[in-house]
């Protein structure tokens, strides 16, 4: 009796496990991973998305609030400020699974404010194919334009920081902290794979010190 009662709790437990595993949520990045933000190389005007292999680790900058380049959200490719920049890179670490990611979502923090800062939403329509699609060593998949085949790195044009929120800073400076102060942006991804299960990436992290000028 003792042994069958250790097995009944064993089995539990995996139960537990493997219920706790298979939400869909992808909490720690495991199928549906978010590498981090990255710029990419300017050359003769030109912005050379970057690569794998070439990726240059993007993580703050300072900019003024008042300043017209942010008048339309950040990134911009119109503006010096995050001409290159904001690049978020993806990894799909499923076999034989592509992931559509359809959502970033991105929610703000800034410390000592006395308002709460509106969240925001991106759709976006990017497959990113499975690192071993048909499950055989001697024929892998083609390489993607950002190298391997299960990584996408790309730039949420003006929908990192809408231009929206830009504004709703600039009028309610009376309940935010005096210029300078960061506003940390908090980034996740959202996807679905073939099989139609919900996967949402680990959370990264991009911050942009405001200042007065």
């Amino acid at each position: 009796m003792e042994a069958v009662g250790r097995i009944l709790g064993i089995i539990l437990i995996v139960g537990l496990v493997v219920g706790g595993c298979g939400d869909g949520g992808n909490d720690n990045g495991i199928s549906f991973r978010a590498v981090g933000v990255f710029r990419g190389e300017r050359q003769e005007d030109q912005c050379q998305v970057p690569t794998a292999e070439e990726a240059i680790a993007d993580q703050s900058g300072n900019i003024p609030l008042d300043s017209s380049d942010i008048d339309n959200g950040f990134p911009d490719s119109n503006s010096s400020f995050s001409f290159c920049r904001g690049f978020i890179w993806l990894e799909n670490n499923l076999a034989r699974q592509a992931i559509v990611v359809d959502r970033f979502d991105f929610d703000y923090e800034i410390p000592e404010a006395r308002i709460g800062i509106p969240s925001h939403s991106s759709s976006v329509a990017v497959r990113i194919n499975p690192a071993d699609p048909d499950g055989d060593p001697e024929t892998p998949p083609p390489p993607s334009p950002f190298g391997p085949p299960n990584v996408y790195i790309g730039q949420a044009d003006s929908q990192m920081v809408p231009a929206s929120l830009i504004l709703f800073l600039r009028q309610n400076r009376q309940v935010l902290p005096p210029l300078p102060y960061p506003l940390i942006i908090h980034i996740k991804a959202r996807g679905r794979t073939d099989a139609g299960e919900s996967l949402t990436a680990n959370e990264i992290r991009f911050t942009i010190q405001l200042t007065p000028s």
